[in-house]
């Protein structure tokens, strides 16, 4: 049997190798192989995660990242600093505010490190304490763009929208091309209200390319021609935004096109939105990314609420639809792992187990690739081959409990009664208070009364079921 140490060298150069070329998962199980024979050099864990990073694979590289924090020498500060920086950016806050504090105890001088332990502090859903460390940034470095984004961040987080615009304008007027200073200003303009400053400032967002052979539409006469709308960023945003895209007819489009993934193909074209442009079809002359539309459509605060519901489909058993003793009610406890929120956005187990004791209820998991905890009375989700099938499954339900998830833009975009659990520092789109959004009228929201507290969410979520006995939301 050969030695491990004497295939370290070969790993390395050929991780590297692939690395340069652009094969980032080949690099990634490459390291891997390395880290699994070292598993106590957190160096090898950090070019596994860094590799899965390069290769857009956000779980994989949190769990690489990881396992270099449980190896990683805290006397190495550099590194610490480093390490924290990559757990933060891959969705770790809690162990990224460890490395941070190891080095703002090192270096109490250094800006850049209280900042950086206030951004962590903030993502593990604790805004008070992100504050005070955000404090110490400004008085040490009161100028610095970064720490005044930081600032502007945090005041976010704690719905303090006010003051988050005074430090976010100070470090726009310092970085004023600086994509995320100007999308932190969209977000907090939106969540007050839609409008249309926070429409233009979300224009900073990375966007995606042109459709190749059209020009991007800004708003320009369509005048009979064809246009492709992009869909970008996850399948929540985009169930969120399609309610636009008859408008574009509205403005004298000959054609339009939704440009997305093959999931939604059947969904799309059952609402009567086609999916393309179809390979074989005429060229566009247009295209507009999805979430620009109710920038370029100049639209401020519509909604387009007049559209609801907008999406429909069938449902799959004949029933459905119709109320039933006791309810059947879909719920969804965990979003996509690579979301870079899932600390503070999905449900903990024990509260879920709480969740789904409420008598009188049936619970249908809508959880796709995803078990049902164990001992838990909550049925599998039945088979779905898309995004058509699901929308069906949701016809046959009497509502559903959702975390923030696209599941939850879905049934509010069909018109099915759902409630929505909120972390204290929601999603721009669902503002700061009240239970109630003018994108879903189907949509009551569950707010955690404090940072993390699920516990007094489940309260409230429980007395508004015990309330609804038929299918509205109260």
């Amino acid at each position: 049997m050969s030695d491990p140490a004497s295939q370290l060298p070969d790993l390395l150069a050929a991780g590297q190798m692939a690395l340069e070329a652009g094969r980032y998962e080949e690099a990634a199980e490459t390291f891997a192989r390395a880290a699994a024979a070292f598993p106590g050099l957190a160096l090898l864990h950090q070019m596994t995660g860094r590799a899965w990073q390069l290769g857009g694979r956000r779980a994989r590289a949190r769990e690489a990242f990881l396992a270099a924090w449980r190896h990683a020498d805290p006397t190495e500060i550099p590194a610490l600093f480093e390490l924290g920086s990559a757990l933060l950016d891959q969705g770790a806050p809690r162990e990224a505010r460890d490395c941070f504090e190891r080095v703002a105890t090192a270096r109490p001088r250094d800006a850049a490190a209280w900042g950086a332990l206030a951004s962590a502090t903030r993502a593990t859903g604790d805004p008070q304490a992100a504050w005070l460390h955000a404090e110490r940034a400004l008085a040490l470095a009161p100028d610095d763009p970064t720490v005044l984004l930081t600032a502007g961040q945090i005041r976010y987080a704690l719905g303090d929208l006010a003051t988050a615009e005074h430090w976010l304008a100070r470090a726009a007027a310092m970085r004023p091309d600086h994509a995320i200073t100007r999308r932190q200003q969209a977000f907090a303009s939106l969540m007050a209200r839609p409008n249309a400053r926070g429409w233009a400032l979300f224009e900073a967002r990375r966007r995606p390319a042109p459709w190749p052979g059209t020009r991007e539409w800004h708003g320009e006469p369509l005048k009979g021609q064809r246009i492709v709308v992009c869909a970008e960023q996850g399948f929540g945003d985009q169930f969120h935004f399609l309610r636009y895209v008859p408008r574009l007819m509205e403005r004298g489009a000959g054609q339009v096109w939704v440009a997305a993934a093959p999931s939604l193909t059947r969904l799309l074209q059952a609402n009567g939105l086609p999916v393309g442009p179809p390979d074989d079809g005429p060229a566009a002359e247009w295209s507009v990314p999805l979430l620009s539309l109710p920038y370029r459509l100049g639209l401020d605060d519509d909604v387009a609420s007049e559209r609801m519901p907008y999406l429909q489909a069938q449902p799959v058993a004949p029933d459905g639809g119709q109320a039933r003793t006791p309810r059947r009610l879909g719920v969804v406890w965990q979003g996509n792992p690579e979301f870079l929120g899932t600390v503070l956005r999905d449900l903990p187990g024990d509260e879920l187990a709480r969740l789904v004791g409420l008598p009188g209820v049936d619970w249908v998991s809508l959880q796709h690739d995803v078990p049902v905890p164990g001992g838990l009375p909550i049925a599998p989700m039945p088979p779905c081959r898309d995004w058509m099938d699901t929308a069906a499954l949701l016809a046959t339900l009497d509502g559903v409990v959702s975390v923030d998830t696209s599941l939850a833009h879905l049934a509010g975009a069909m018109g099915c009664p759902t409630w929505v659990l909120l972390p204290f520092s929601p999603d721009w789109r669902w503002g700061l208070s009240g239970d109630r959004t003018p994108w879903y009228p189907s949509v009551r929201l569950i707010r955690q009364p404090a940072p993390l507290d699920w516990g007094g969410a489940i309260t409230t979520l429980h007395r508004r079921l015990t309330m609804a006995p038929d299918r509205a939301p109260p």
